[in-house]
C-alpha cells in the first residue's frame, strides 16, 4: 500500500491514502487528509497513516506480528518522512544486524529486555564494534517507541536495556601533519584535490562539502557559510538538499589564504569545463560536482580517497577522520576549544572536549606549572623558619 501527496496551495497539502475496496460495491476508496505546513509535515502524516494502515492490514493479528515484520513496515513508513537516503540506508543496515541475531523472529508483543540484551551480547561476541552495537540499539529503540505510539505494544522493552559501553579513551583516528601533507601531495593531480584541501582546512562533513554552493563562498572575504547538506539524488540525478540538523551546524567558517587560492583555481577550471560542456552541463551551482555539473556520489569520493591514501603510503583512515584531523591540528596548536567547536559546528564545547580530550595529554601538567608560577611570582615560596 502506497499513498501520495498533492500540493493544494501555499503551505497546504493533501495526503491521499488508498483504502481497501468497498466490500459492497467493490469500488476503490481513498482517505484524504489536508495538512497545513511544509511538505515534510505532509510526509510525516503520510508515514503515520501508512504505518497505522499496515499495522491493521497486514493480514496478521498483532499477537502474531513478529519483530522482523514490524521493522520492515516501520522502514517503509520512515522512508517517506526521511529525505536523506543515507539515513534510511543506515536504518536498514541496523535492521539486518538484528536479523542476524535471530531476535526478529520473536512476536513483537513477546519481546522483552532480556531478549534484547542477549542479542546485544551476541553482537559483541561476533566482533561488532561497541559503536556499531549502540547505533543498532538506538535504531531498534526508536522503532519500538513508534510501536508504542501506534498501539501495537503497551511499553518499550528497549528502554530497560543497557547498551554496550563505549571504548576507553574515546580515541579517534587522525593523521599527523606530515601524513596529511603527504596525502595532499599525492592528491595534487586529482580532480578531488580541492575537496580534500577544504576538508582538511575546515573540518566540514562530507555532506556539507557536497552541498556547498559557490553562492555560499566569499573568496574575497575568505570565508564560507554552511547552509545545507546533500541528502541524496533523485532518479534523474537532481540533488536533494536539506538544512543542517542543528542551528550550530549552520555556521560561518573563515578560510586560510592557501585554501582560498586553491578554490580560486578550482572555480576557474570549473567555469572552463562548464563552457566546454555547453547545454550538457547541469548547473546546480555546486562547488564540487561531476564533469556535467551533477552532485558527486559519496562512494566515489570514498573510493578515490582510499586509493590516494594507499598511494601516499599513509595510514588508511575514513574520510570523516579528516574532520578529526583538522580538530586535532587546531587543538595541538593551542587554539581554544570553543573556537574549534564553532568551526566544527558542535552543539557545545563539551562535545569537542569529550571527543578530543586525548589530544591534550599535558593539560594537567600545564595547570601545575601555572600554579607554581603564581606562587613563585608572589614570593610565597619561603624557607622554613623565616
Amino acid at each position: 500500500m502506497r499513498g501520495h501527496i498533492r500540493k493544494r496551495g501555499k503551505n497546504s497539502w493533501t495526503v491521499v491514502l488508498p483504502l481497501p475496496r468497498d466490500p459492497e460495491t467493490g469500488k476503490p476508496r481513498q482517505k484524504w487528509v489536508t495538512v497545513r505546513g511544509s511538505r515534510k509535515d505532509a510526509e510525516a502524516v503520510l508515514a503515520k497513516l501508512l504505518a497505522e494502515a499496515h499495522a491493521g492490514g497486514l493480514g496478521t493479528a498483532p499477537a502474531k506480528l513478529t519483530l522482523g515484520e514490524y521493522l520492515e513496515k516501520w522502514l517503509e513508513a520512515v522512508r517517506l518522512s526521511v529525505r536523506k537516503e543515507g539515513t534510511v540506508r543506515n536504518y536498514r543496515t541496523c535492521v539486518r544486524i538484528w536479523e542476524r541475531t535471530g531476535i526478529t523472529s520473536v512476536p513483537l508483543e513477546k519481546l522483552n529486555p532480556l531478549l534484547i540484551q542477549t542479542a546485544l551480547g551476541e553482537m559483541v561476541a561476533r566482533g561488532l564494534k561497541p559503536g556499531t552495537c549502540r547505533t543498532a540499539f538506538s535504531v531498534l529503540r526508536a522503532a519500538l517507541r513508534r510501536a508504542v505510539e501506534w498501539g501495537l505494544i503497551t511499553a518499550n522493552p528497549a528502554e530497560k536495556v543497557k547498551p554496550p559501553a563505549g571504548e576507553e579513551g574515546g580515541a579517534v583516528n587522525v593523521w599527523a601533519e606530515e601524513e596529511a601533507a603527504g596525502f595532499l601531495e599525492a592528491a595534487k593531480r586529482s580532480r578531488y584535490y580541492p575537496l580534500f584541501v577544504l576538508a582538511l582546512s575546515t573540518g566540514l562533513r562530507l555532506g556539507e562539502l557536497l552541498g556547498l554552493k559557490w553562492e555560499d563562498v566569499d573568496l574575497e572575504a575568505g570565508c564560507l557559510q554552511v547552509k545545507r547538506i546533500l541528502a541524496g539524488r533523485e532518479s534523474d540525478g537532481t540533488p536533494v538538499f536539506t538544512p543542517p540538523k542543528t542551528a550550530s551546524s549552520r555556521r560561518r567558517v573563515p578560510l586560510d589564504s592557501f585554501t582560498v587560492e586553491v578554490l580560486r583555481r578550482h572555480k576557474k577550471r570549473q567555469a572552463e569545463a562548464r563552457l566546454k560542456k555547453g547545454p550538457a552541463w547541469q548547473d546546480h551551482g555546486l562547488v564540487f560536482c561531476t564533469s556535467r555539473g551533477l552532485p558527486l556520489a559519496r562512494p566515489n569520493v570514498w573510493l578515490i580517497f582510499n586509493l590516494l591514501a594507499r598511494r601516499a603510503g599513509v595510514p588508511e583512515i575514513r574520510f570523516h577522520d579528516l574532520r578529526h584531523t583538522h580538530a586535532t591540528f587546531l587543538l595541538r596548536q593551542g587554539v581554544h576549544p570553543k573556537v574549534v567547536a564553532e568551526r566544527l559546528g558542535h552543539s557545545s564545547v563539551k562535545v569537542t572536549l569529550d571527543t578530543y580530550s586525548h589530544v591534550l595529554p599535558d593539560t594537567q601538567r600545564e595547570a601545575v606549572r601555572a600554579v607554581e608560577e603564581f606562587f613563585s611570582a608572589k614570593s610565597l615560596f619561603q624557607k622554613p623558619g623565616r
